[in-house]
C-alpha cells in the first residue's frame, strides 16, 4: 500500500468512548485515593499521573463530542497540550513504579532528576509542537537541528526507556514483596504490570501496523477495545490495592 494514499485517520465512536471512560476513570480514582491519603507520595504521584491522562484521553474526546473526526487537525495548543502530557505521563508512570508498593533504591537516591525531567520534558516538546512547519518542504535547518539534537533522544527516551525501566521496576517490586511480607499486594502488583506489557506491546508495536494495513477498519476498533481494556488494569489495580490491600497502610519507605 503507498502511504501516500493511506486514508486519513478517523476518531472514531470507539476511540471516543474509549478515551473518555479511560479519562473519567483515571480522574475518579486518582482524586479518591489522594483524598484517602493526601502526604503520601504514591497517592500525589499517581493523582499527577491520572491529571496526566485526563489531559491525553480527555482533549481528544472533547473535540471529537464537539465534531471533530480527524485527530490531525487537532488545533495546535490542544496538539501541544496532548504531547506534553504524554511525555510527563511517561515520567509519572516510571515514577509511581519507582514508590510503589515502596519506594525503590533509584529513587532514594536520585536527587532531582525527575524534577528536571518533569520541567524539561513538556517544555522541549511543546516547542518543537509550536514551531513545527506546516509542510515537509517548509522544515528549516534550525527545526531540523532541534529536531535531531533535542526531539529524536527525547523520543527514544520517553517512548522506549523510560516505559521499559518502569516495566523493569514493576518486576522486581513483584519479586521483592514477598521478601519483604507484602505478598498481598501481588495480585494488584500483577495486575498493573500485565497492563503495561500487554498493553504497551499492543499500542507500540501492533497499532502502527495495523494503522497502516488496515485504516479505520473493524480491526483498528477492536484493537483499540483490546488496549483500552488492558489500560484500565493499571488504574484498577491500583484501587485495588488501595481499599482492598491496604498499600497505603504499607511504610512508602
Amino acid at each position: 500500500m503507498d502511504s501516500m494514499n493511506l486514508p486519513a485517520p478517523v476518531f472514531t465512536t470507539v476511540d471516543g468512548v474509549t478515551q473518555g471512560i479511560a479519562a473519567a476513570c483515571y480522574l475518579a480514582i486518582g482524586v479518591a485515593a489522594w483524598l484517602r491519603a493526601r502526604s503520601d507520595i504514591r497517592t500525589r504521584v499517581f493523582l499527577a499521573f491520572s491529571m496526566a491522562n485526563l489531559i491525553v484521553f480527555g482533549i481528544p474526546t472533547y473535540l471529537w463530542m464537539r465534531g471533530m473526526t480527524d485527530p490531525t487537525k487537532l488545533p495546535a495548543a490542544a496538539t501541544a497540550a496532548v504531547m506534553a502530557a504524554l511525555g510527563v505521563g511517561a515520567l509519572l508512570l516510571f515514577h509511581f513504579t519507582q514508590v510503589f508498593p515502596r519506594r525503590r533504591p533509584w529513587i532514594k537516591a536520585s536527587g532531582v532528576q525527575m524534577q528536571i525531567g518533569y520541567c524539561l520534558a513538556p517544555l522541549t516538546i511543546a516547542g518543537l509542537v509550536r514551531f513545527m512547519p506546516a509542510s515537509v518542504k517548509a522544515l528549516t535547518v534550525p527545526y531540523i537541528l532541534a529536531v535531531i539534537i533535542f526531539g529524536f533522544p527525547l523520543l527514544v527516551l520517553l517512548g522506549f526507556v523510560i516505559p521499559i525501566a518502569a516495566i523493569v521496576s514493576l518486576l522486581r517490586s513483584h519479586q521483592d514483596i514477598q521478601k519483604e511480607g507484602l505478598g498481598h499486594l501481588k495480585l494488584p502488583l500483577g495486575l498493573i504490570l500485565l497492563s503495561q506489557i500487554a498493553g504497551g506491546t499492543l499500542a507500540i508495536v501492533f497499532a502502527p501496523v495495523v494503522a497502516v494495513l488496515a485504516p479505520n477498519s473493524a480491526t483498528q476498533s477492536a484493537l483499540t477495545a483490546v488496549i483500552f481494556a488492558f489500560g484500565l488494569l493499571t488504574p484498577l489495580g491500583y484501587a485495588a490495592a488501595v481499599w482492598k490491600f491496604d498499600v497505603l497502610g504499607v511504610d512508602p519507605g
